[in-house]
C-alpha cells in the first residue's frame, strides 16, 4: 500500500512561483518618442462581402432567370450554379 504524502509535496518549488522576467516591451523607439501604431491597419478593415447568398423562396438568377434557392457572386451578379464559370 502506498505511503500517505501531503499535498504541499505536490505544490510548486520556489523556482517555479517567482515572477518571469519581463519580455522587452520598449514602445519608444529608441529615442524616447512613443511609437505610433499603424491606425489604418487596424481601424480600416476591407469591407466583407458575401459570396453567396440562400434564400428560402428561391430568387432569380440575374443572368438566365432561373429560379433558384441559391446564388453565387459573380463579377457583381447573383448568378446560379450553371451561370458561375468554376
Amino acid at each position: 500500500m502506498p505511503e500517505d504524502r501531503s499535498l504541499d509535496e505536490f505544490g510548486r518549488s520556489n523556482e517555479d512561483t517567482e515572477p518571469a522576467e519581463a519580455a522587452d516591451t520598449d514602445t519608444t523607439g529608441g529615442d524616447s518618442s512613443p511609437v505610433e501604431p499603424d491606425r489604418a491597419a487596424v481601424d480600416d478593415p476591407p469591407p466583407v462581402t458575401a459570396t453567396a447568398t440562400w434564400t428560402t423562396d428561391g430568387a432569380d438568377c440575374e443572368r438566365c432567370g432561373e429560379r433558384v434557392e441559391r446564388r453565387w457572386l459573380d463579377e457583381g451578379d447573383r448568378v446560379c450554379l450553371d451561370c458561375k464559370p468554376w
